[in-house]
């Protein structure tokens, strides 16, 4: 089991640099980096519809949406603010380039959140040896990118 989910998290991981790059072709394609953006959310509004329909679970009432941390909702812009950035970077700062920087950021970030708990999650202190594997992570990706830009095949 745990062999699926960590493949399933890597094919996640493995797609953000193509959707960022479908992202930015789209919006060079029609000129129009916002409207881009706003077509690739309608075919995700699509795409979530078709996969509540084929899951069949029930929606949650009105009552239960209210109660929820207004705060949770903000994952949407979160998700528009990422869509709008991989957008407009892509083409002028490269794919690498802007995906190194995403995932050192997502890297530190999660550390952070996990170190003091934030948003509800279990507490993970960052302890020494998971600070040097943060450390190697992320001269692993600068690296991996250094590198590309070496050998002539720039990002």
């Amino acid at each position: 089991m745990l062999q699926h989910l960590i493949l399933w998290a890597f094919a996640a991981g493995a797609v953000i640099p193509v959707m960022a790059t479908f992202n930015a072709q789209l919006a060079r394609s029609i000129g129009n980096a916002p409207a881009a953006v706003l077509i690739l959310l309608f075919v995700a509004f699509l795409s979530a519809s078709a996969y509540q329909l084929y899951a069949r679970t029930p929606l949650p009432d009105l009552s239960t949406l209210l109660n929820v941390r207004g705060y949770f909702y903000t994952g949407g812009m979160l998700v528009v603010f990422y869509m709008v950035s991989v957008t407009l970077l892509i083409p002028k700062f490269g794919v690498g380039n802007t995906i190194l920087f995403i995932v050192c950021a997502q890297m530190c970030s999660s550390a952070l959140i996990d170190h003091w708990g934030l948003f509800g999650v279990p507490v993970r202190p960052i302890s020494w040896l998971r600070f040097a594997g943060l450390l190697v992570i992320l001269a692993g990706l600068v690296l991996v990118q250094l590198g590309a830009t070496k050998g002539g095949a720039s990002s």
